[in-house]
């Protein structure tokens, strides 16, 4: 996506090229001398701003979005790469987990919002920052965004259970309703008649917010976006207090059905990615847990 040229002071400039180096789009150059944007592509990373030693570069964006927060005041400094603790670092990574058992009680709003700010530093491709977040600031809006989602897996359990049907998509090469029945549709039935009988949410987990992360038209890779932002939401609410949950069922509802999306509010050009589950959460978890050994490679040449 691309963005106005910066602005480089000729006066200020100490000729160090930096800006130039660093520019991933080559709309900055140096002569030797001194460095001039030069367009025409440039997709406002801000790397000749942040890099420039003598404050020389100045970028025409209105407003930095996450630079104030409502509920905490960060100190604003630039941790350089090795500055930070990794051992903290990796504690709060291992100590974040899935929340499934939340209070009956509300997200503030402003904190709801200083969530949403952490989520766009997160990275997105070509610096598209093309992220939408529809945030549900009650359980009202939860309960109602949920039922959208369990009247699409009425729907698809109904289709399921036939097996004419599952047979008759098997016949064209696709295996997603046969697989689906067998994965999933007892546990979605259980989880609905749960629903229907008391409202045991099995979905949400009595939640009282959720934000659904989504993008506009545009962006080179904007799943990866999305949960990219996703991540730095998840690992921000931890550390305000909050429990948090990816709800993937519901992605996969708005994926497939347009009326899921609807009931979210989203208009039709957007996509739905990524969806967070938010609220105070209802236990304490003691002891980080283990992870499996992944497959590893490495290449020497």
């Amino acid at each position: 996506m691309e963005q106005a040229l910066p602005r480089i002071d000729p006066e200020a400039c100490v000729g160090c090229g930096l800006c130039a180096r660093l520019c991933p789009s080559g709309a900055i150059v140096w002569d030797g001398r001194l460095a001039r944007a030069i367009g025409p592509s440039c997709i406002g990373c801000g790397h000749c701003r942040a890099i420039c030693p003598a404050g020389a570069v100045r970028l025409p964006e209105a407003e930095n979005f996450a630079d104030a927060f409502a509920t905490f005041t960060p100190p604003g400094k630039v941790v350089a790469p090795g500055e930070f603790s990794p051992e903290d670092l990796v504690d709060l990574l291992r100590s974040r987990r899935s929340c499934r058992a939340f209070k009956e009680k509300d997200v503030p709003g402003p904190m709801l919002e200083d969530l949403v700010r952490a989520a766009v530093t997160a990275p997105s491709g070509t610096n598209s920052q093309a992220w939408t977040f529809t945030v549900l600031t009650s359980r009202a809006a939860v309960a109602g965004f949920g039922e959208a989602v369990a009247g699409f897996f009425r729907r698809l359990n109904r289709i399921a259970a036939m097996p004419l049907a599952r047979r008759a998509y098997a016949l064209i090469g696709r295996s997603e309703l046969e697989n689906y029945y067998r994965e999933y549709y007892a546990s979605v039935a259980a989880a609905l008649a749960a629903w229907d009988r008391d409202r045991t949410d099995r979905l949400f987990h009595g939640a009282c917010a959720a934000v659904i992360i989504g993008s506009r038209p545009g962006a080179s890779c904007p799943a990866e976006d999305a949960l990219l932002a996703a991540q730095n939401m998840l690992l921000t609410a931890h550390a305000m207090g909050l429990g948090s949950c990816l709800i993937g069922y519901a992605v996969e509802a708005m994926r497939h059905d347009r009326r899921v999306k609807d009931a979210a509010g989203l208009p039709p050009e957007e996509s739905a990615h990524a969806v967070v589950a938010l609220g105070w959460p209802d236990a304490a978890f003691l002891r980080q847990t283990a992870r499996r050994r992944p497959v590893v490679r490495y290449k020497t040449a």
